[in-house]
């Protein structure tokens, strides 16, 4: 059955820039592998996304509605429901004495943040340097080639995701969701108890799960004991 607005899955993907062929995220490790550019230091795993929800590109969500489980999917998506046009009022120039007075030492490649932007330093010659505001992929075609892996039904299985989504190094199957009528307990790994913004989680985590499922309180418990005892 086609996806709908709404629909909780998880998706698999390798998104490419069309005129380059350069991967730019993937999603899979053996894909990773494949087109080398394997870290290992990062965690590789399905992206949850809620079809209509407006976390990833216009272009990746117009194609996910529609799409089904289990099916491979590769789309081509234009600058415009990507990440925008280039913009060239967003290329300005500063001075050497600019990024002195700020303890800054431009370099070519190097992202700084001016007047709270960031923006990519394109060249550094004649005392001036260049600075790129544009997105670093405006515009660019950008490859799409997705799997939705699995359609979430159950309710405690979309609590748990919707709370790794925010509460970040936990395995789902750490996290443990009790769901009684209209009111979800979510009990989290004791490692996560001292997580950097972990309240901040606790309280994004619970107005996706208020958004999404049919409840009226969320309520995130932690649970300390003797060393030893049950």
């Amino acid at each position: 059955m086609p996806l709908s607005k709404n629909d909780m899955v998880l998706v698999d993907y390798v998104v490419r820039v069309k005129e380059t062929g350069e991967v730019i995220e993937v999603t899979n490790e053996e894909k990773a592998k494949e087109f080398k550019v394997y870290d290992p230091s990062k965690t590789y795993e399905p992206l949850l996304v809620i079809v209509g929800e407006g976390r990833v590109i216009r272009g990746f969500e117009e194609a996910l509605e529609g799409s089904e489980v289990n099916v491979d999917v590769e789309v081509d998506i234009p600058p415009e429901k990507a990440y925008g046009v280039r913009d060239p009022n967003k290329v300005r120039t500063f001075s050497l004495r600019d990024f002195a007075r700020a303890n800054i030492r431009p370099e070519v490649g190097k992202v700084v943040e001016i007047g709270g932007q960031l923006g990519t330093i394109r060249s550094v010659s004649g005392g001036r340097v260049v600075v790129d505001f544009n997105h670093p992929l405006a515009g660019k075609t950008l490859t799409y080639s997705f799997k939705v892996v699995k359609k979430l039904e159950d309710g405690v299985e979309k609590v748990k995701y919707l709370v790794k989504r925010y509460v970040k190094g936990i395995k789902v199957d750490d996290i443990r969701v009790e769901l009684n009528q209209d009111r979800v307990v979510v009990e989290l790994p004791k490692t996560s108890y001292l997580s950097e913004n972990i309240q901040i989680a606790k309280k994004l985590a619970s107005d996706d799960i208020l958004r999404y499922l049919d409840v009226s309180e969320v309520v995130f418990v932690e649970r300390y004991s003797k060393e030893g005892s049950k």
